[in-house]
């Protein structure tokens, strides 16, 4: 009995330097694969880095040179364009690049969407998408079999800055969620008149994907989404609300006074607190009433900061002067004294 087990523990010990054998193989066959990769790079690199720096920021001609002849210098190429992509914004080096790729590197992108290995077909998603190859697009489509959601995500990046139409279609039938930082990203690829059009169907998006919207359409700045903005403002939805106040705030212009003026005696203080804000773009003579009642509100954030409009006023030191006569509040007497105080200081 004691033999068997002795024999039995020999058995396995051997399976597992086996294993371990087999292990420490790969380990450094991947490494000295990786070594060449990276040599081979770097030989590339350094033998064309004078050429490239003439082809793309110089008036030299193109020389066939550049042309990569092997898998190890179409990455040397990626990472010479990626660098040059996100440290330089050149119209006429991005297109140089893009018409690059599109003559040289989209077969080997082709067959990389073919791949069975899922890092490699990913990794030439991205680059369809950083370097504009228009054409592979249908092969894209066709990779994405099981509908992973990073996979329909690069997808709808794709269609965002070469499919438009494309995407508008899409992003409004997509089942799957993605986070608000990657529905920005997807957005941020759009010009202001798509954004528009989505504005107009945002019911149909998703929750993270309608804030996502606003927030993009505010940091864009255009002042032909205030007035679908302002429609926002009726919306059930309170974080819609807020995120359109703040975007409208963001833009800094108001239309209509009168849009605004139910928000004071809202019973949320956020959208008070906006709408505290917003007024600074309105004279003092239409907006001192409104913000003297904000000035007397139970939250301090939004006392401090309906002072703070009042003071960027001109006429705001003396407002809030006459303010503290009229009023038995002494939270608001004390939230105006501060920043009275604040700009005597200040000058």
């Amino acid at each position: 009995m004691i033999e068997l087990s002795i024999q039995l523990l020999l058995y396995i010990i051997a399976i597992l330097l086996g294993f371990c054998g087999v292990a420490m193989i790969y380990l450094i066959y991947q490494r000295k694969n990786e070594e060449k990769k990276n040599h081979e790079m770097e030989k590339y690199i350094q033998n064309t880095k004078i050429l490239w720096q003439g082809y793309f920021l110089g008036d030299d001609q193109f020389t066939g040179t550049l042309i990569p002849k092997n898998k190890y210098q179409i990455l040397a190429v990626e990472h010479i364009f990626l660098s040059y992509l996100r440290n330089i914004s050149n119209p006429i080096i991005q297109q140089k690049i893009y018409t690059f790729a599109q003559m040289y590197l989209k077969e080997y992108y082709r067959n990389e969407l073919k791949s069975r290995n899922w890092s490699r077909k990913m990794n030439a998603m991205y680059r369809v998408a950083d370097f504009h190859i228009q054409e592979l697009i249908g092969t894209c489509e066709v990779s994405i079999k099981h509908k992973h959601s990073i996979e329909v995500f690069q997808l709808l990046k794709i269609y965002s800055i070469l499919e438009k139409e494309k995407f508008i279609q899409e992003i409004l039938l997509c089942n799957y969620s993605f986070s608000e930082s990657e529905y920005k990203k997807l957005f941020s690829y759009l010009e202001v008149e798509m954004l528009q059009r989505l504005m107009e169907k945002m019911e149909n998006l998703q929750q993270a994907a309608q804030y996502a919207l606003i927030d993009t359409i505010a940091v864009k700045g255009s002042m032909d989404v205030i007035e679908g903005l302002e429609d926002l403002l009726v919306s059930e939805d309170t974080e819609i609300r807020i995120r359109t106040l703040r975007g409208l705030e963001r833009i800094g212009v108001i239309r209509n006074l009168e849009t605004y003026i139910p928000f004071v005696n809202s019973s949320i203080w956020e959208e008070k607190l906006m709408v505290a804000k917003l007024f600074k773009y309105a004279p003092l003579t239409y907006t001192a009433e409104h913000l003297e009642k904000l000035l007397q509100d139970s939250n301090w954030w939004v006392r401090s900061q309906a002072a703070n409009t009042i003071i960027e006023d001109p006429r705001g030191y003396q407002r809030l002067k006459e303010f503290i006569g009229t009023t038995n509040d002494q939270y608001a007497i004390d939230m105006a004294n501060e920043v009275l105080e604040k700009r005597m200081r200040a000058v």
